[in-house]
């Protein structure tokens, strides 16, 4: 190969590489400048994940009257252990899924199954464009609307926060793995038995 095709090759992967990253910074930004903090419209089911913040999803869940799906894994200890049965009627907690694009694809079977039209999904700010896109891809062509919202507010200077920054990588990862499941390859740790 000579240099010069070689270097053609190169600046068209950083070309198509800047494009991307492009791209992905206009979703990101778009994202999460038009999600809520808290629910401005109706919706079917809340829709969250990860353990810390789970009793702030339930009582929205119970404020609005609509049953919560919950993904847990993996399950270190029951985080609703101090709520009535009642809280908890509603409540389907998945405990399975270890990884965004397993989350994202248990839940999005629930939902079908379930028939919900209208999710409101509620995850920390910097988590939410990639499971945003994970639950939607998931639910396309399903006539699923899923309405994004922070569980936690968008902090100053967001662009300059590590948790954005590792996001921006995990959104490719979580893509990856897309592609290997779609090929019958789970990937992500197993979930540990009880």
């Amino acid at each position: 190969m000579n240099y010069k095709k070689f270097s053609k090759i190169i600046a068209l992967l950083i070309g198509i590489f800047l494009l991307l990253f492009g791209f992905q910074m206009v979703y990101f930004t778009r994202i999460y400048t038009h999600a809520d903090f808290r629910p401005q419209q109706d919706f079917d089911l809340v829709l969250s994940w990860n353990a810390e913040g789970a009793q702030p999803v339930l009582d929205m869940a119970l404020s609005y009257h609509k049953p919560l799906f919950l993904s847990l894994a993996p399950w270190d200890q029951n985080p609703f252990a101090q709520r009535s049965a009642a809280d908890l009627a509603q409540v389907y907690i998945d405990t399975k899924a270890t990884t965004t694009v397993q989350n994202a694809s248990i839940a999005s079977a629930f939902i079908r199954k379930g028939g919900y039209k209208k999710v409101l999904l509620d995850v920390d700010w910097f988590h939410l464009p990639r499971s945003l896109f994970l639950t939607r891809l998931y639910l396309l062509g399903g006539g699923v609307e899923v309405i994004p919202c922070m569980k936690t507010p968008l902090p100053n200077r967001w662009w300059s926060n590590r948790d954005f920054h590792v996001e921006l990588y995990k959104f490719w990862g979580s893509l990856g793995r897309v592609g290997l499941a779609l090929v019958g390859f789970e990937t992500g740790p197993s979930v540990p038995s009880r």
